[in-house]
């Protein structure tokens, strides 16, 4: 399910994106450790927990069909848990299951920040338009931008940035995309 919240630009989703990179001394300038940052956040947000649960558990991620969750918990911060077999394909390096976790990390850091949803239900069809107000873009663009830094991989082939980076196809295209557009994402509400 998607919600409404206030606006962001990709630019400033690139600003964070960087800083986040930083906090967590990503030494390689291509790879980002998603385990790392999965396993040490709560070093740089205490108010973020993170669990790896069993594949099947429905104890806490209730769909079966979601490989994590992000949640609020009961202290006013959040709790982010795995399904084991998409925490052990993230080690393995597999860059579907490692924007997975990033994606649901991405979800509370943004939440810490301000984009918290807003109780406004008035779109169709679960689609937020702009989707610059989605909170599911935000977090998405979001892990994009730290698993695949902008400006080091300007005028990359997919191929290359998939191996560098460590991401699926689909998010190697996206890159692309934003490259042979100068950076225009039609889903920005600054460009």
């Amino acid at each position: 399910m998607d919600y409404k919240t206030k606006p962001i630009s990709r630019k400033d989703l690139r600003a964070i994106a960087r800083w986040f990179r930083h906090q967590f001394k990503c030494k390689n300038k291509f790879r980002f450790d998603v385990i790392n940052a999965f396993e040490r956040i709560h070093q740089l947000f205490p108010q973020i927990t993170t669990e790896v649960v069993e594949s099947e558990s429905t104890d806490v991620i209730t769909n079966l069909n979601v490989p994590a969750a992000c949640n609020p918990d009961m202290n006013g911060g959040y709790h982010i848990a795995v399904r084991e077999h998409v925490y052990e394909g993230a080690c393995r390096g597999i860059g579907g299951y490692r924007a997975h976790i990033l994606h649901e990390m991405c979800h509370a850091i943004l939440c810490l920040l301000g984009f918290t949803p807003i109780l406004d239900r008035t779109f169709n069809n679960n689609e937020i338009e702009p989707f610059y107000l989605s909170m599911e873009w935000q977090a998405k663009a979001l892990a994009g931008e730290i698993l695949v830094p902008y400006e080091e991989t300007i005028g990359m082939s997919k191929k290359k940035i998939r191996f560098l980076c460590k991401v699926s196809d689909p998010l190697a295209k996206y890159r692309i995309f934003l490259d042979e557009h100068d950076g225009f994402d039609p889903n920005d509400y600054n460009c």
